[in-house]
């Protein structure tokens, strides 16, 4: 049978706040720890439940306290009203300037808040039929449980698939289920080696090429100094782990779409993956700040040393981090991930947006030609890529422009961060979300602590989280495969 309509999947409860783009690039974070700046300034679109691995509990508000941003008073009479729902900085300018450009058509601004703080009241207004926007913010993570509750239209009859061609095909991917398109792909976070130039010239280390490589490096180097680590482990950071799984090759997730999903923590891949990093944990070679718990204690020991890089990071580092480098600003380097074989190249992406047109609209074809203005135009691209949005795009015209790669951030001095994420964002290897991903971030903040605390391994909790996400998906109605 298919999923209940209106489970707990979607709106979920207290959600894990974590980290994703879109929500403030003047705010910093680092996957090894940024975790103390404002929760606010860390939800974004980027990714992905309202949650950001900084920790905490989002507000789940049973409507939203949405502020109108553009649109409306401007429009002529006679244009057709739409609604947009989004929560990324600066974003108000692009409304402005298609409303402009389009006169037919009325965009209308709301920022009800970034991620869960839309989510509840996007997904109230849903069940009970009315209330909903036409468009909004939705996370590719987040995206198939709007689909399987058929909440979202195919944009095919609306033209999207002439914009296929433009978008990096691993984000063109996330937004289809077989010959439907449920939404246009937007900005992402194509992953990374981000390091500290200057600390690891101390130790003669250049940026590991493979992963056995990083776990030697690992140990020489606290072995060298106590004090100090390559990288901090947080699993309970169920975005960046599930990123480093899937650069592994270990994504633990498959769903296409419909009630069947496969759920597979415990294979081969999944459980080579953890014994890498508990050897880490068992030698003391990697430091275990809790990165999901408000703490400013992992933005701290980024900046004095303590942790020298961040060995999975996001394009979008270098705008979030930019604030705390506070001893190290422009210190800070992009270099291509570490490989688990010798010579590849797989990257993977940590966070980004979609926007859905919600089967609920009365002007789907003019919401949909809204979807993909935005994300698909040159004149969008040219104001969201500027800040405060600094979106990191999908779209290939600007992704593959030499002025975007050879941005530079105070951060990273004269360095130019972009040229090594356009790469990567070529070499992601596309996933298949489960559709109750708020529920896994959720749950995983709890699972995840005894192997932080020492108290079982990554491999057990692993299996502890392989059977709680199989009761869960059983008990929302889908099939699950273990394998």
């Amino acid at each position: 049978m298919l999923p209940k309509s209106g489970s707990t999947w979607l709106s979920g409860g207290p959600s894990p706040m974590r980290r994703s783009r879109s929500s403030a690039p003047a705010v910093a974070r680092l996957t090894a720890g940024l975790a103390g700046v404002a929760a606010l300034a860390l939800l974004a679109a980027c990714g992905s439940s309202g949650t950001s691995s900084t920790g905490g509990t989002a507000k789940a508000s049973a409507s939203p306290a949405a502020s109108v941003l553009a649109g409306g008073a401007s429009c002529s009479s006679s244009a057709t009203k739409i609604t947009f729902w989004a929560w990324v900085p600066g974003i108000a300018r692009a409304v402005t300037a298609f409303n402009k450009t389009h006169p037919s058509i009325c965009v209308t601004l709301e920022n009800p808040g970034a991620g869960l703080d839309e989510y509840t009241p996007l997904n109230n207004a849903l069940k009970a039929g009315s209330g909903a926007p036409d468009v909004a913010e939705v996370e590719y993570d987040e995206l198939p449980s709007f689909i399987v509750q058929k909440y979202v239209d195919n944009l095919v009859p609306y033209g999207a698939n002439k914009y296929k061609s433009d978008f990096a095909p691993w984000a063109w991917k996330e937004v289809s289920q077989g010959s439907a398109v449920y939404a246009m792909p937007s900005d992402a976070g194509p992953a990374g080696f981000y390091y500290n130039a200057k600390l690891m010239a101390q130790y003669h280390l250049t940026p590991p090429a493979t992963w056995t490589q990083f776990a030697a490096d690992a140990v020489t180097v606290h072995k060298a100094n106590p004090k100090v680590y390559l990288a901090n482990w947080t699993p309970t950071d169920l975005q960046w782990l599930l990123t480093a799984m899937a650069q592994a090759g270990a994504f633990p997730y498959k769903y296409s779409g419909g009630s069947s999903v496969t759920i597979d923590w415990t294979g081969p891949a999944q459980t080579k993956f953890a014994s890498f990093w508990q050897s880490l944990v068992n030698e003391k070679a990697v430091s275990t700040v809790n990165d999901a718990n408000n703490s400013p204690l992992p933005a701290e020991n980024l900046d004095n040393g303590v942790v020298m890089t961040s060995p999975l990071e996001s394009a979008w580092a270098p705008s979030y981090f930019q604030p705390d480098a506070k001893k190290t600003l422009g210190d800070w380097r992009a270099a291509a991930l570490p490989q688990w074989t010798a010579g590849a190249n797989v990257s993977a992406n940590w966070g980004g947006s979609t926007y859905p047109v919600f089967s609920q609209s009365k002007h789907p074809a003019q919401a949909a030609e809204f979807s993909e203005w935005l994300t698909g135009s040159q004149a969008s691209w040219t104001i969201l890529k500027t800040p405060p949005s600094e979106l990191f795009p999908t779209y290939l015209p600007l992704l593959n422009d030499p002025s975007f790669k050879s941005l530079t951030y105070p951060v990273s001095g004269t360095s130019q961060p972009n040229q090594v994420f356009s790469v990567a964002a070529t070499e992601i290897q596309p996933v298949q979300w489960p559709p109750f991903m708020t529920e896994a971030l959720n749950q995983a903040l709890t699972t995840f602590q005894p192997a932080l605390d020492g108290k079982a391994t990554v491999q057990q909790v692993f299996q502890t989280f392989q059977s709680q996400e199989v009761s869960y998906a059983k008990a929302q109605g889908f099939t699950v495969s273990t394998g």
